[in-house]
């Protein structure tokens, strides 16, 4: 056999490079459409460089042994991430965090981050619980727009909501979830809308259940929230051991239990459509309303009873 020519030597090297590329191309694209889906809940979004300076953990520390408050930063450049600031004015002290969120909410060593993914068309939200150094400790991501959320007094509990429909409690069309999270374990415990709901001693049932605005007990067990059915909104008693709920009274928007569990602060609306900020008794069930003029459309805070 004569030996090949340098032209059908290309050739066939030629040939046996195309055959290879196209095997390996087709090799590529079954495993592409038969590999298994990465759930979106268990994909964590890219988190963005930052060469901005942070506080240190024992200054972390520092601000949490005393009175403190922790907030998101509106000043630049850390417009967005999470900032402790003392309340002592006779020693300032403040830590910035890298956290960015949304809302957010601490007690007990323990918080929670809502935190709106801007990167995709539909409303979606990052869940992000984390500990005293504000590291993320379980991240998970669901379908909506950030409202409220709050963590128990012990740390134990964490709950959220959000607006699945709707970007405003004004909208008669919105609709909302309310979900309880483990913050050990990072494991949701369920929606409150799923909890029985009683009133006037009957089981109260409607599709159309909306509830936000959640505030914990000293027990964690119990809390209040706000229950809306049409046009009426109602304030609820739950119990996360028996998943039940009680309706106690009517015109009660994200209630806010005082530290020692006797009043709560909440947001009542008026003849104008407006809220004003109104404390209950819950001994009572004597309402206060305060000397706030202005429309307040969110959850107060307790700095002391």
């Amino acid at each position: 056999m004569n030996p090949p020519t340098s032209r059908q030597f290309r050739q066939k090297m030629f040939a046996r490079i195309a055959l290879g590329c196209i095997a390996l191309a087709t090799g590529y694209f079954l495993w592409a459409i038969q590999r298994p889906k990465t759930s979106l809940e268990s994909v964590q979004p890219a988190s963005s460089m930052t060469l901005l300076p942070t506080s240190q953990p024992s200054e972390l520390e520092a601000v949490q042994s005393q009175s403190h408050l922790v907030v998101i930063n509106r000043e630049n450049p850390y417009i967005g991430q999470v900032k402790l600031i003392g309340l002592d004015p006779a020693s300032p002290q403040s830590a910035q965090t890298e956290l960015t969120c949304d809302r957010v909410h601490y007690a007990a060593g323990r918080g929670i981050c809502l935190t709106v993914d801007r990167s995709v068309e539909d409303d979606l939200v990052w869940v992000t619980l984390f500990g005293s150094d504000f590291e993320p400790q379980h991240r998970f991501s669901m379908a909506g727009f950030p409202s409220r959320t709050r963590i128990s007094p012990d740390g134990k509990y964490a709950v959220f909501t959000v607006f699945v429909t709707g970007h405003s409690y004004n909208d008669a069309n919105m609709s909302t979830a309310t979900i309880l999270v483990d913050t050990v374990s990072g494991a949701i415990l369920g929606n409150v809308e799923e909890f029985e709901t009683w009133k006037d001693g009957r089981l109260f049932r409607a599709p159309e259940f909306n509830f936000w605005g959640v505030t914990f007990a000293k027990d964690s067990n119990r809390f209040y929230a706000t229950l809306r059915h049409g046009d009426t909104t109602y304030l609820v008693e739950g119990e996360i051991a028996t998943r039940r709920l009680t309706v106690l009274r009517e015109n009660v928007e994200c209630p806010s239990l005082s530290p020692d569990g006797a009043r709560l602060a909440f947001k009542k609306r008026t003849l104008t459509g407006d809220w004003h900020l109104t404390v209950l008794d819950l001994a009572t069930m004597q309402e206060t309303p305060l000397a706030e003029p202005e429309s307040i459309d969110d959850q107060v805070e307790w700095l002391d009873n």
